[in-house]
């Protein structure tokens, strides 16, 4: 299930594949490179695709996840972190 993230909110380039962490029940990590610290106390890691169409990205969430957090009906805020340029946050 994709979500869609405008390209002006991110301050590098993203790549075709992310890694997604599942951080806890209000917090998912996508980072460009592996986090030290994350890779074992995540609750879920997963690679992920990202494309880009237009001014958008184009952000690939498997389905368990989508579904686990209730992003469909959830409200939630897609962030740049200003410490490591290098992740998205999404808090729920």
């Amino acid at each position: 299930m994709p979500i869609q993230l405008d390209k002006s909110l991110i301050p590098i380039p993203l790549p075709e594949k992310l890694i997604l962490y599942a951080v806890d029940t209000a917090h998912i990590v996508l980072a460009t490179e592996p986090i030290s610290g994350l890779d074992e106390k995540a609750l879920f890691k997963e690679d992920i695709n990202v494309t880009f169409n237009g001014n958008r990205y184009m952000i690939e969430l498997p389905r368990k996840i989508y579904e686990f957090y209730h992003m469909d009906e959830a409200d939630y805020t897609i962030m740049a972190s200003e410490i490591n340029p290098k992740t998205i946050e999404i808090l729920l």
